[in-house]
């Protein structure tokens, strides 16, 4: 729906001339939403379900659910027994720019994908997968392992991009070894540069004392499609 703009005088002469029910209630929503940007600005938010947010966002419904579970999502609401959200929240998302070529790389670039945080099975990690609510330390262990994955693909890059769906969530930067724990797992010595606060505006956190913060930037927050029959996938310079 486009927004409707009125001059702020043409706004008071509809005050003043019109005074049937229907007018005055047309005029009071009216004011309801004034933004003074020099004109009256008339722009009724509306919502939508999970349902529909997950086929504009061209993700899965349970992929958009784990993304509102790990907190990246500012605004939600009940209706019934439904959760929506504002339609203009998930056109942000929907428009959201892929990651260009200079934070890919010119060779290939590790993706994690995760899920939403969870309790680890061991006591080490404490967490594993994404959540808002981690703390930088809590986070960076949570994605630092352990994960099947061709450690030494992961090396030579020396960074991780994690999505969550196809967003990156969070980057980890300075990789320069691993360790095994014999079953195939692998988890990766390195930084936690930054990650995502908030999704839709975005807000991020950066560690400018990571190496690669900068390039944590240029990933942080855009769109990464990425396919693997494991945790992690392996982006290509130029898709």
């Amino acid at each position: 729906m486009r927004p409707l703009y009125v001059s702020a005088a043409f706004a008071a002469n509809v005050r003043r001339q019109i005074l049937t029910p229907s007018a005055m209630g047309l005029v009071i929503t009216l004011q309801r939403y004034v933004v003074w940007l020099g004109f009256t600005r008339v722009s009724a938010m509306t919502d939508v379900t999970t349902v529909q947010a997950a086929a504009r966002l061209d993700l899965a419904v349970g992929t958009l659910r784990r993304l509102i579970a790990s907190g990246l999502l500012p605004t939600l609401r009940a209706r019934g027994n439904r959760t929506v959200m504002p339609t203009v929240d998930i056109e942000t998302l929907a428009r959201r720019e892929a990651v260009g070529p200079p934070a890919v790389g010119s060779h290939e670039l590790p993706v994690l994908r995760v899920g939403v945080a969870e309790k680890a099975d061991d006591t080490e990690r404490g967490w594993t997968g994404f959540s808002t609510q981690l703390t930088p330390g809590q986070l960076q262990a949570a994605l630092s392992g352990w994960w099947r994955c061709d450690p030494e693909r992961v090396v030579r890059a020396g960074l991780m991009a994690v999505t969550l769906g196809q967003y990156v969530v969070a980057v980890l930067t300075g990789i320069d070894g691993y360790d095994s724990r014999g079953d195939g797992r692998y988890r990766f010595h390195g930084a936690l540069a930054g990650s995502v606060t908030e999704l839709v505006t975005p807000q991020q956190w950066v560690n400018s004392d990571a190496p690669g913060a900068d390039r944590a930037r240029l990933l942080l927050g855009r769109r990464l499609e990425s396919e693997s029959g494991g945790p992690v996938a392996y982006v290509r310079p130029g898709g």
